[in-house]
C-alpha cells in the first residue's frame, strides 16, 4: 500500500482555484440565494418582530446551504457529469444527496453534541470536587474566576478547556471529508466518514488555513477600519459575505472535493 504521505496539499489547492469558474457557472444561482438570504434575512426577521420569523430563516439558511453544498460538490466531483448526477438550473436543487447531507450533518451534529456534554460534565464534576466553586452562584462564574487569577490548580482547569477545544477541532477536521463523500459515493456516510482523514488532518488543516486565514484577516481589517462607520456597517457586511460566498466558500469546497479524490485514489492502490 503507497504511503498515505503522497496526498498533496498543493495539488488540491491548485485544483480549488481551477474550480472556481465550474462553480460560478454551475451553481450561480445557489450562491446568489445564500447571498440574499444571509444579507437580506435577519432584516427581514426583525421586520416580523416574531420568534417564528427567526425561526423559519434559520430553516431556509439550513436548506439552501444543503442545496448549494450538494451542488457545489456535484460539480467539483463530477464536473461534466454534474448534471446526470442530479444538479439543477444554477445549482439549485434538492434531491437524494441533499438528504444524506441532511441525515450525516443530524447525526455528527448529535456526536459532536454528546461529546461537548460529556466534556463539560467531567469538568463541572472535578471542578466542584476541587472546591473552586464554592462562594459562585453558577460553573461559569467559577471559571471566569479561575481564569482571571489563573493560580496554582487553576493552570490545571485552563489546560483541561484549552484541550478539549483543540480534541474538538481535531474532530471537526476529521469530518471534513464527510459531504464529499456523501455526494462521491451516493450513500450515507456519518461516523465512518471518521476514517477518510486518518493520517491526513494536518494536511488537510493546513489548506483550510491556506483558504481560510487571508478571508478573517480581511474581516479584521476592514472591520476595523469601516466597520462601524454608520450605515457603512451594513454595505461592508454584504461585500464581505458576497467575498466569502462566492470565492472562498468555493475554494474550501474544492480544496476538500479534490483532497477527498487524492485520498480514495492512494487508497485504491
Amino acid at each position: 500500500m503507497r504511503d498515505t504521505s503522497a496526498f498533496s496539499v498543493t495539488k488540491a489547492l491548485k485544483a480549488s482555484t481551477g474550480f472556481l469558474p465550474q462553480a460560478w457557472a454551475g451553481v450561480w444561482l445557489s450562491l446568489l440565494v445564500v447571498l440574499a438570504l444571509v444579507i437580506g434575512g435577519p432584516m427581514a426577521a426583525i421586520a416580523f418582530k416574531t420568534p417564528l420569523a427567526g425561526l423559519a430563516l434559520v430553516l431556509l439558511l439550513v436548506i439552501v446551504k444543503l442545496v448549494t453544498h450538494g451542488g457545489l460538490y456535484r460539480v467539483a466531483l463530477f464536473g461534466k457529469s454534474a448534471r446526470e448526477e442530479g444538479l439543477g438550473f444554477g445549482g439549485f436543487q434538492f434531491g437524494p444527496p441533499e438528504w444524506r447531507l441532511l441525515a450525516a450533518s443530524l447525526v455528527v451534529t448529535a456526536f459532536f453534541a454528546l461529546m461537548v456534554a460529556t466534556l463539560f460534565i467531567v469538568f463541572a464534576i472535578a471542578l466542584s470536587f476541587s472546591g473552586l466553586t464554592h462562594g459562585y452562584d453558577t460553573t461559569m462564574q467559577a471559571v471566569q474566576a479561575l481564569i482571571a487569577r489563573h493560580d496554582g490548580i487553576d493552570y490545571l482547569f485552563i489546560a483541561y478547556i484549552i484541550g478539549s477545544f483543540i480534541f474538538l477541532v481535531f474532530v471537526g477536521l476529521k469530518f471534513a471529508l464527510l459531504a464529499a463523500a456523501n455526494i462521491a459515493e451516493r450513500r450515507l456516510v456519518t461516523l465512518n466518514a471518521l476514517g477518510l482523514t486518518s493520517g491526513h488532518v494536518g494536511r488537510i488543516c493546513l489548506g483550510l488555513l491556506v483558504i481560510l486565514l487571508p478571508f478573517v484577516l480581511i474581516c479584521d481589517l476592514v472591520s476595523q477600519r469601516l466597520g462601524h462607520v454608520g450605515q457603512t456597517r451594513l454595505v461592508v457586511h454584504a461585500a464581505l459575505m458576497g467575498l466569502y460566498i462566492f470565492l472562498f466558500l468555493p475554494l474550501t469546497v474544492g480544496f476538500l472535493a479534490d483532497s477527498y479524490r487524492q485520498i480514495v485514489t492512494i487508497r485504491s492502490k
